[in-house]
């Protein structure tokens, strides 16, 4: 096996499942020795904890896996950004990212595997700052969490109703089951597809929770006062934000999807709103002067840097900018 492209993919799955025959075994015995990273990854996940409780161990080897393999994760994800934004900078492969394109199908089913056995004991994935991440479920739905977001799912994910908890904002690309529904639940709130692809926004600094609809029919409700109102039904192209009065129903769909398409959409947003999107794309802490609390913001950043960024709010807002570390304080300008 000289080349990477004469390996099965299927042989990583099946190993994982305790599946080969010794030839096959040999096989892979190969390919792991030729490539010790993901091997020692591949221990970190012994097929001893597949019937037991998740432990801390177990949740590290994960992650690792996880983070080494997001690579093709990423690779969706700027299919669809280009998709949504034909004008985003193509990126340039690295040589390591090329050579877990070589072999990015072997790992995607590594994913698919362990993603899988997750899935049936319950789990979660978090993006962490200052990246988003794209996962394709069990049942073949695919979600893409914004920097800094959290999905976790139940033990029972798939057997009968699937649901998922968020925490953050996430992009849900469902397949649809009219015997299975999908349902993502996050604070008062949940939204249930009718078929469909939907963003669900539920950040801490929000007021509400806001639900856009790109393709298909989401059924949204309020959890903590069900009998004031039934689910609100929003096509495509619908936008509805979770009020104490109700469901607002407004047609602003794509300043909803802009972080899909790598951009950061500001519509007189105020800055205590503003500012932790900032910080999680970037992976920084900014925080504001009270004095500044009524301030609002309105720009679009697409491909800048944060220096970038923080240049055009010193314009925008004419402030003062003081950054120490990862942390940044915006202050009002010295009279």
């Amino acid at each position: 096996m000289s080349e990477e492209s004469e390996f099965d993919p299927l042989l990583i799955d099946r190993y994982l499942a305790g599946d080969l025959s010794p030839a096959e075994r040999a096989r892979v015995a190969a390919w792991l020795q030729a490539h010790p990273r993901d091997a020692q990854l591949l221990r970190e996940l012994p097929r001893t904890s597949l019937g037991a409780a998740h432990s801390a161990s177990t949740d590290a080897a994960w992650q690792a896996l996880a983070a080494r393999l997001q690579a093709a994760g990423q690779d969706d994800l700027s299919a669809r950004r280009a998709r949504m934004a034909s004008d985003v900078r193509q990126r340039t492969a690295s040589p390591w990212l090329r050579r877990v394109t070589r072999v990015a199908a072997a790992l995607l089913v590594v994913v698919g595997g362990v993603a899988t056995w997750r899935a049936t004991r319950g789990g979660s994935l978090t993006a962490p700052r200052g990246r988003d991440v794209t996962t394709l479920l069990p049942d073949g739905s695919r979600v893409t969490l914004a920097a800094g977001s959290t999905l976790r799912w139940g033990a029972g994910f798939g057997r009968g109703a699937r649901d998922v908890a968020l925490e953050g904002e996430g992009y849900f690309d469902v397949v649809h089951d009219d015997a299975r529904p999908f349902r993502v639940r996050t604070r008062n709130a949940v939204a249930q597809d009718v078929g469909t692809r939907f963003v669900v926004r539920a950040w801490p600094e929000l007021p509400a929770v806001d639900v856009a609809v790109e393709e298909g029919v989401v059924a949204l409700m309020d959890t903590l006062r069900p009998r004031m109102e039934k689910a609100t039904l929003l096509n495509a192209g619908q936008r509805g934000r979770l009020l104490d009065t109700g469901v607002q129903v407004t047609s602003d769909v794509e300043s909803a999807l802009a972080w899909m398409r790598g951009e950061l959409l500001f519509d007189a947003t105020p800055l205590a709103e503003a500012l932790p999107a900032i910080g999680r794309r970037f992976d920084v802490t900014l925080t504001a002067d009270p004095a500044l609390a009524n301030r609002r913001l309105t720009a679009r950043f697409a491909a800048q840097s944060l220096d970038d960024v923080l240049g055009a709010l010193r314009l925008a807002l004419g402030v003062r900018v003081q950054t120490t570390g990862k942390t940044i304080f915006i202050a009002p300008e010295a009279p």
